[in-house]
């Protein structure tokens, strides 16, 4: 299969673009709400940038809610509004029931917000991609795919932080948008991809693409709107003959009756006893879209929620078939994740032989045009 190189065409519209405009703006993670104790510390010690208080030790703090809408620092200081904290290095977090923690570049803010601290960095994108890229895919792989996704992590954030301009976060640290793992993560690569694409975007007649992304479609990609409420004319069903040397590109799932007897009922099936299951329903990519249980339409389930309960571990895709075993049912698979938009395996591969990270995003999002952020 031959891909046209646009290698020349990505350039012309980055050069001709508003180099200038991109500012790096600050995006706002959350990382975590929790109403345990929250552990914040900095070699260099922390300096509160929005209060003016006194501090036991600077170094390390203790930090939790106190009733709806209030803080308690070292078990002395409450205040009832947030406190941002930053630091000449970087900045350690843990909940104080957690040993594991990770350390932070820019400010921490810690929030009350109804008997809950909420957990949010702040911290310009270039660096924010840089926790990004080693928890979406290895940093190790061929560096055109590292700058591909360099450029839709930026771009999916971005599209983000517009569409929730006025809330107290833009996007979260896990997977609801995209795993943010911190500084622990970054390298030399990574900083290198992120610095080649700098402020380069994926955009659709002149606004911000939506950059869904995911580990392997199995083969083929699905449409946007077989799984959510919109869809997009460039997020539909084509046939991607890459991905195949992902070690989990098939794969088998083993479920009871036990087990799927469980799954139904957190999905509202009201029976005893599950005699039979029936895939009744395909997507526009041969993604399970309905399962009958016990052959009645009565008893029918979205395949996108059967697989959000009984784990997207478990049932890595939608790309499966099943087969009666005894006491229970096996499903085998191809692909992991929801198929939609960039195949991060599919991209690897491309990479391998040879294709420009400009090729590859003209691949998985066609008609879209890459160019520099200008807000």
């Amino acid at each position: 299969m031959q891909i046209k190189t646009s290698l020349f065409a990505c350039l012309f519209l980055i050069i001709s673009s508003k180099l200038h405009a991109y500012s790096n703006p600050t995006i706002k993670v959350l990382l975590f709400k929790t109403s345990q104790s929250i552990k914040i510390g900095s070699a260099s010690g922390l300096r509160p940038v929005n209060h003016n208080i006194g501090l036991k030790d600077n170094r390390s703090l203790t930090i939790r809610s106190k009733g709806k809408n209030a803080l308690l620092i070292d078990g002395f200081v409450s205040l009832t509004n947030p406190i941002l904290l930053k630091s000449e290095s970087k900045i350690s977090v843990r909940k104080s029931n957690s040993r594991s923690k990770r350390h932070y570049q820019g400010i921490i803010e810690v929030r009350p917000f109804k008997n809950m601290a909420y957990v949010i960095n702040h911290l310009p994108m270039e660096s924010y991609l840089a926790g990004v890229l080693n928890a979406e895919i290895s940093t190790k792989w061929a560096i055109e795919v590292v700058k591909a996704q360099s450029v839709i992590s930026r771009t999916f954030a971005l599209y983000q932080m517009e569409k929730r301009k006025k809330h107290m976060w833009h996007v979260t640290a896990g997977l609801s948008d995209q795993v943010y793992l911190g500084v622990d993560i970054s390298d030399e690569r990574g900083a290198f991809a992120i610095h080649q694409t700098r402020g380069i975007v994926v955009t659709y007649q002149g606004k911000l693409a939506q950059t869904f992304y995911h580990s392997n479609c199995g083969g083929v990609t699905e449409d946007a709107g077989a799984l959510w409420k919109y869809s997009f004319p460039y997020l539909h069903v084509r046939t991607v003959p890459f991905g195949k040397s992902d070690p989990r590109f098939n794969w088998e799932a083993r479920m009871s009756q036990k087990e799927l007897l469980q799954v139904f009922r957190k999905l509202g099936f009201k029976g005893q006893k599950i005699t039979e299951l029936t895939i009744s329903e395909y997507s526009p990519s041969g993604r399970v879209a309905t399962i009958y249980l016990n052959g009645s339409p009565k008893n029918s389930f979205k395949g996108k929620d059967f697989r959000r309960i009984a784990g997207y571990r478990k049932i890595q895709s939608l790309l499966f078939k099943i087969s009666g075993i005894p006491g229970g049912i096996l499903f085998s698979g191809t692909g992991n994740g929801h198929g939609v938009g960039l195949s991060q395996w599919s991209a690897k591969e491309m990479a391998d032989k040879g294709h420009q990270y400009s090729d590859i995003l003209e691949y998985f999002y066609q008609g879209t045009q890459l160019k520099q952020y200008w807000k």
